[in-house]
């Protein structure tokens, strides 16, 4: 097992399940120790118990104070970050002639202002970070961040749209971090394997098909978007900022 993220100081919303849980996991068998954010106070309890290398903090990434105290306990536990994976997110379905503003409003407030508020709070912790290791923020965006694939059967424009934002925000960072020695980049996971899925993969027809139009002819794995992380979190990737890398079996060839 790679050692690549040992001595190091990383933290994960939406930690307690699917993609997010794979991720850190991964960063801790890499030897991160890790702040693992979460809503769900039962699901992080269930996952980290109290494993000593895991700080659990609930957490509403949507909530202004309650990402500022979130980060002001890593502060004061860590007193420094190397990594911070903007994982958190919400997938709601429903047309754009009846889509409410309500709606709109909740799904970017967690994919959209979650990301930038984790991000700024961490990014003070970040700029403390250990000097002779990259630090980073890895975004976890979508494909649908840059094609539309879900609104043609169960439509969801607000979540395209609050993922193309995540996608600028991941861009505009990276800029403005740079200075800091702070790199930003995103992973877009295709069609993963995961709470949100569940319902979709359970339709043979759609698996079927989604089976069918991935190259590498099968569906995602939370591992999958796992590795990437831990990759663009390491000091492998440290003369790579702004990028976004796709992980989903090739969809995004066609």
């Amino acid at each position: 097992m790679s050692n690549r993220h040992e001595r190091r100081f990383a933290a994960v919303t939406g930690a307690a399940s699917g993609n997010g849980r794979a991720i850190a996991e991964k960063l801790v068998a890499e030897g991160a120790t890790l702040a693992a954010i979460d809503l769900d106070t039962e699901a992080l309890a269930r996952v980290f118990g109290d494993r000593a290398e895991v700080l659990r903090i609930v957490a509403d990434v949507a909530d202004e104070e309650s990402v500022k105290a979130a980060f002001a306990q890593i502060g004061a536990e860590f007193g420094r970050l190397d990594t911070l994976v903007n994982n958190a997110g919400i997938v709601k379905f429903g047309t754009f002639e009846n889509l409410s503003l309500a709606e709109w409003d909740q799904v970017f407030a967690v994919n959209s202002t979650g990301p930038f508020l984790a991000s700024r709070e961490a990014y003070r912790l970040l700029r403390t970070g250990d000097g002779d290791h990259t630090r980073s923020i890895v975004n976890i965006t979508s494909v649908e961040a840059h094609i539309v694939i879900s609104s043609s059967g169960h439509p969801q424009i607000h979540y395209n749209a609050s993922k193309g934002a995540l996608l600028q925000l991941t861009r505009a960072l990276a800029v403005e971090t740079a200075a800091s020695g702070i790199r930003v980049n995103a992973v877009a996971p295709g069609f993963i394997e995961t709470p949100f899925t569940t319902a979709a993969l359970s339709n043979q027809e759609v698996h079927d098909w989604l089976i069918e139009r991935t190259p590498l002819g099968r569906i995602g794995r939370p591992e999958d978007v796992a590795n990437a992380v831990a990759f663009l979190a390491s000091d492998e990737a440290s003369w790579i900022t702004g990028t976004t890398l796709f992980v989903d079996g090739g969809w995004t060839i066609y």
